[in-house]
């Protein structure tokens, strides 16, 4: 892209507003792609929480982050693959989300709920997920029925 970019302003006989366009365009969409290229890759999301999903995995990064990797309920098991979602870190949650993890490695499976705070105006957006901030997560377990196939 680089070459391109540099072969036009030195060799095409556009008009100097042309080529300062393109230049713009050119990084203005190099720009786009830097800071939309880890959503693709599959980076952990902050934004959004399925209200019931099944939970794979946790990681917990103690001072700063919570991770968990969970498939939305809503979907179905079978058709959607795991997303990471990041939450802050409240020693509530990690003390929840422990709980959850032992019962994981036991092989039980487990099936997060996301309850919107009562007396906070539920930020529904998406559908049916809510925002993370305003909401708590409640770890149950899961019924044999809704455990996956290996």
């Amino acid at each position: 892209m680089a070459a391109i970019l540099l072969a036009m302003n030195l060799y095409a006989n556009w008009h100097w507003v042309i080529k300062l366009l393109t230049n713009a365009v050119v990084l203005s969409l190099l720009f786009v792609t830097y800071h939309s290229y880890p959503g693709i890759l599959g980076w952990p999301t902050d934004r959004t929480l399925p209200k019931q999903f099944y939970l794979h995995a946790v990681n917990v990064d103690e001072p700063t982050t919570i991770y968990l990797w969970g498939t939305d309920l809503d979907r179905g098991l079978g058709r959607t693959v795991p997303r990471s979602y990041a939450l802050d870190y409240t020693a509530k949650l990690h003390d929840q989300v422990n709980k959850a993890s032992r019962k994981l490695r036991k092989g039980l499976p487990v099936i997060g709920q996301a309850a919107v705070k009562t007396g906070t105006p539920s930020a529904v957006s998406e559908g049916d997920q809510t925002d993370v901030a305003d909401s708590d997560i409640v770890f149950v377990d899961a019924p044999q029925a809704l455990i996956p196939g290996k």
